[in-house]
């Protein structure tokens, strides 16, 4: 079985890709490639080396958005395969590609793959379960895109997409990810988690940083996944999350901060 390897970067920060593509069997890296400025000698050189790679299907877009990025990513995948999101920055263990190829082998009905990340210090990147779950709206909370893996006929068989209001470059700065694997929940996808590690990551995500974009983001979000229950989704979540925002925000100004988004989103809805 082909692991399809989908990759997306932006500008000179494909040179990350050095330590990710491999000449490995039975691998396939598909590249989707944003440039939004002038590219560099070193990257011009690399992206012609990448061009000539027969285990390496490269795409350039002239975009912004991680959501478009991803997607552009998608309509290159292989079929049939197993798909593997990734980003420009991680590094995978050595056996990693092979578990997640095992994995799906051994359980037929599995359709998406979780799994751990790792620091480069080999910390834990996040509060695991040391057990096997199958994945619900709830905790598909603390979802990563680079912790997942699926069978390409997923896509399809879903009507699966990105959600190009979201995320980093796009209207509302967060939350891709977590729409794009609820959308598969919603539709009864087999979504398992499996407590193995298999990439390698190094800095908090968009969604751990505390600015007002990000908390009106996060209002958004909250609306287009749990549509009017999204009101007492935020509050929950404010009051949840307090001791890690109190040092910048009020109760009161974050949670205005996540209604904002959320009625924003609303209306935006309301305008289509």
């Amino acid at each position: 079985m082909i692991l399809n390897v989908l990759i997306s970067t932006i500008d000179n920060r494909i040179l990350g890709l050095k330590n990710i593509i491999k000449e490995k069997k039975d691998v396939i890296y598909t590249v989707s490639h944003q440039v939004t400025s002038e590219l560099d000698e070193q990257t011009q050189n690399y992206k012609e080396t990448l061009l000539g790679l027969s285990n390496v299907v490269y795409s350039q877009i002239n975009s912004r958005g991680v959501a478009k990025n991803r997607n552009n990513a998608l309509k290159y995948r292989v079929k049939d395969s197993i798909c593997l999101l990734c980003d420009d920055d991680v590094i995978y263990f050595e056996k990693s590609f092979d578990t997640i190829v095992e994995t799906f082998l051994k359980d037929e009905s599995l359709e998406f793959l979780t799994f751990k990340i790792k620091t480069f210090q080999g910390d834990d990147y996040k509060n695991y379960r040391d057990y096997e779950f199958r994945q619900n709206i709830r905790t598909l909370t603390s979802i990563g895109i680079i912790d997942v893996a699926f069978k390409e006929e997923v896509i399809e068989k879903y009507s699966l997409s990105f959600d190009e209001r979201f995320g980093p470059g796009a209207k509302y700065a967060i939350g891709e990810d977590f729409i794009f694997m609820t959308d598969a929940c919603k539709k009864g996808a087999n979504i398992v988690y499996k407590p193995i590690d298999i990439v390698q990551h190094d800095t908090l995500g968009t969604g751990a940083t505390l600015r007002d974009d990000i908390i009106f983001g996060r209002g958004a979000m909250f609306a287009r996944v749990f549509g009017l229950n999204a009101a007492v989704i935020n509050m929950l979540f404010a009051s949840k999350n307090y001791v890690k925002y109190k040092t910048k925000y009020t109760f009161y100004n974050y949670t205005s901060l996540l209604y904002k988004g959320m009625i924003d989103y609303f209306r935006s809805r309301s305008d289509v």
